[in-house]
């Protein structure tokens, strides 16, 4: 789950929180705050303690960008009590808090904080594999599509790193990265290739830094 920094909250007041949706999205690119999912179409402004449990509705601590996949499973239940119970993207090292096998989250049994990040894993349903026609979960097929699209950028970089093709090639995979989301995906499959990591973290707004590129390669 990518780590994010949205910055000091934006000069401007926000008469309703749907207001601070072009901040959120300038300073964190239009991503699940979550699951990653790319929703340039469907962007939701996503409270992290729920409007309808004296969570501040337009406090920019509490707002995130969310997926309606994620969003709908995670209701109306963190309070003020329980919010501590859950790791949180904007406020933890999430990079190291779930592993990505083939592209399918899991949580990392060697994060300092796996109970708290299992909390959230439960809380989003982050692994959900839909098993009824009714469930429309799409981030699943995405996940699994995008893990494979990394795959064959891999296969095509490993051809062609060594060459004078290098350089068009890395920018190639950014571009690709961009438009189909799930960075923990990419950056899974590229681990053992730094350049590539290094330009995913510049290219995704709001990435710490700090937290995707150190020790990168430890579970």
């Amino acid at each position: 789950m990518r780590p994010v920094n949205k910055g000091d909250e934006p000069n401007v007041k926000f008469n309703k929180y749907s207001d601070a949706k072009p901040h959120l999205e300038e300073r964190l690119g239009v991503y699940c705050s979550y699951c990653e999912f790319p929703i340039a179409h469907v962007p939701e402004v996503e409270h992290k303690v729920s409007k309808s449990k004296d969570g501040s509705l337009i406090k920019w601590d509490n707002l995130l960008l969310s997926c309606k996949y994620c969003n709908t499973r995670k209701k109306d239940i963190i309070d003020l009590g329980n919010k501590d119970h859950y790791i949180w993207p904007d406020e933890d090292n999430t990079f190291r808090a779930f592993t990505y096998k083939k592209g399918y989250p899991q949580v990392n049994g060697h994060y300092d904080d796996s109970e708290r990040a299992a909390n959230l894993y439960e809380l989003i349903k982050l692994g959900n594999i839909p098993q009824d026609p009714k469930d429309k979960d799409k981030r699943f097929a995405m996940r699994s599509e995008v893990y494979n699209y990394a795959r064959e950028c891999k296969e095509g970089w490993e051809k062609v790193k060594d060459s004078s093709h290098r350089d068009e090639y890395q920018k190639m995979i950014i571009r690709v990265a961009l438009a189909k989301g799930f960075f923990s995906v990419w950056m899974d499959v590229f681990k053992e290739e730094p350049d590539i990591c290094e330009d995913l973290v510049d290219a995704f707004p709001g990435t710490v830094k700090e937290y995707c590129l150190a020790q990168k390669n430890s579970t």
